[in-house]
């Protein structure tokens, strides 16, 4: 069963779980966040296929995110600063056309399954993850935050950690919709491994290089 949604198209993928800060300034985003507020509803997030966030109505993807506020900045010029965090995936079935000045969609929300063999994509991940931090640390020297990331994750279900796996990966628009759109965290979990191994091989290249400049120390 489809429910309508008004949309709010970006260059940027929300995820599940994750934060997003915005700064609202077309009056028709202004208009669509003050209903938000007012009426305690969320938002959808989608990034743009064709089109761009300022001007004219973009195209969006069909898949995006439900966006909660959690926090607002009101400026005294209209504009404001507001923080969102990622609820449920919906698939955006058809877009209502000129109902509103932004774009209103009739969506569907997606489960969240976690497929065959999420428990071991599961615990590769994250042995993934460590080795890429890992490198991150010995090629940026920057060691801040690194272990409370991995100690937060450690039971972490497939689902939330496959999320929050992807909004830390550092790929571009393109690759982190094709992981929102993923049907499991099984699925999601797999392709983020392989994500993390390769960055992981690319970093220990750059390592081997930087020692051999004597810039950096092994990597053990």
């Amino acid at each position: 069963m489809s429910e309508l949604l008004p949309l709010f198209p970006l260059s940027s993928v929300l995820f599940p779980g994750a934060l997003m800060p915005l700064h609202i300034f077309e009056s028709r985003y202004r208009l669509l966040i003050r209903r938000c507020i007012e009426r305690r509803q969320s938002f959808g997030i989608v990034l743009i296929r064709s089109g761009s966030e300022v001007g004219a109505s973009a195209e969006p993807h069909a898949i995006g995110t439900e966006a909660r506020i959690v926090a607002e900045s009101p400026l005294v010029d209209g504009r404001s600063y507001i923080v969102t965090r990622g609820h449920r995936r919906f698939a955006v079935e058809r877009i209502v056309a000129d109902a509103e000045p932004y774009l209103v969609g009739h969506v569907r929300y997606l489960d969240e399954p976690d497929g065959v063999g999420a428990a071991d994509h599961a615990s590769q991940a994250r042995e993934a993850l460590g080795a890429y931090l890992l490198a991150v640390v010995a090629v940026t020297d920057d060691s801040r935050g690194e272990r409370a990331f991995v100690d937060d994750l450690r039971d972490a279900p497939p689902s939330d950690l496959a999320y929050r796996i992807a909004g830390s990966l550092a790929v571009d628009a393109l690759r982190q919709q094709a992981l929102l759109e993923l049907e499991t965290a099984s699925a999601r979990l797999e392709e983020e491994t392989r994500i993390l191994n390769r960055e992981t091989e690319l970093l220990r290249d750059l390592l081997v290089r930087l020692r051999e400049r004597g810039e950096r120390p092994e990597l053990n």
